[in-house]
């Protein structure tokens, strides 16, 4: 059971990370900036970025991930991630992926983060790592995997760890998810 759960998990983790880099690749295209720091407001990256992808939808209260919600936990299950790195804008797409943006308005310095729901909040385990993983705009444009050399989270033995418990523990292993094939297996085999 825990290899097909784990299939699962990769393909859609493939699937979501391809979606995202061509919404970014349309961006590119059309010449809209993907700098969020450009845009007027605090939402309007997010108001623009949502029409690059086809059939999303802004979520009902029930789909999105709210201030108040629990449902949400770290790598190891004992803690509730820092709601302020989700809350620039959400949206579902058509498989039911929830995509959630940290955007960086009025910072000089702090890159897009773009973060997944793999399989939506209403499907559980909703733990950074397993079904909820996050990416970084790079200042080149490019769409990586947080954990990738140049995020603010690279140190996969802190932020990548089951055994560690910390309120950022997850963020790092969206580089493992993407460099190893068995990642999901892996990391099924060690949570609860």
């Amino acid at each position: 059971m825990t290899k097909n759960k784990a299939k699962r998990l990769r393909s859609q983790y493939l699937k979501t990370y391809s979606t995202i880099a061509q919404s970014i690749r349309l961006m590119k295209n059309d010449d809209v900036s993907l700098d969020p720091k450009t845009y007027s407001s605090g939402n309007s990256f997010f108001k623009t970025y949502v029409k690059y992808f086809k059939g999303a939808h802004l979520c009902t209260p029930i789909a999105c991930y709210k201030r108040d919600d629990t449902i949400y936990k770290t790598l190891d299950g004992k803690y509730i991630p820092p709601y302020h790195r989700f809350d620039d804008g959400q949206f579902l797409l058509m498989d039911n992926t929830l995509i959630m943006l940290e955007n960086p308005y009025g910072s000089s310095d702090a890159p897009l983060w773009i973060h997944a729901d793999i399989n939506g909040k209403n499907n559980p385990p909703n733990r950074l790592g397993i079904d909820v993983f996050t990416f970084v705009m790079t200042s080149d444009e490019e769409l990586v995997p947080m954990g990738s050399a140049g995020t603010i989270y690279t140190n996969a033995e802190q932020y990548c760890n089951p055994k560690k418990s910390n309120t950022l523990n997850g963020f790092a292993c969206s580089k493992k998810a993407m460099e190893d094939s068995n990642y999901f297996e892996k990391i099924l085999s060690q949570t609860k």
